[in-house]
């Protein structure tokens, strides 16, 4: 008695060009994904790169704005010509504090 298989019981064999190749198929994803992952890192880094020499330049352009802003905030912390706040507020205390006599 002969072994009959699924193949044999229909008359025909599986031509070798329907057998699905796993490895071959999985090798290329993984490759496909990891140049995928790559060119969305490139592109990233590229756009912030663009961004960071924009923002450069921009600040180039925004230098006296700047300096404004620092030389506030010299004369908010007391540098320049005015005293701070707490220095003021001690002058003042130390000057109008005192009860007066009557």
């Amino acid at each position: 008695m002969t072994e009959t298989t699924a193949s044999n019981e229909h008359g025909h064999e599986a031509p070798s060009y329907d057998d699905i190749n796993t490895p071959v198929i999985l090798l290329v994803g993984a490759i496909s994904a990891l140049a995928t992952l790559l060119t969305i890192m490139f592109v990233q880094g590229l756009c912030y790169h663009w961004l960071n020499s924009e923002m450069r330049v921009k600040e180039v352009v925004n230098m006296p704005a700047v300096a404004q802003i620092n030389d506030q905030k010299a004369v908010l912390a007391g540098g320049g010509k005015t005293v701070s706040i707490d220095e003021a507020m001690k002058e003042v205390v130390a000057t109008y504090g005192k009860p007066s006599s009557k």
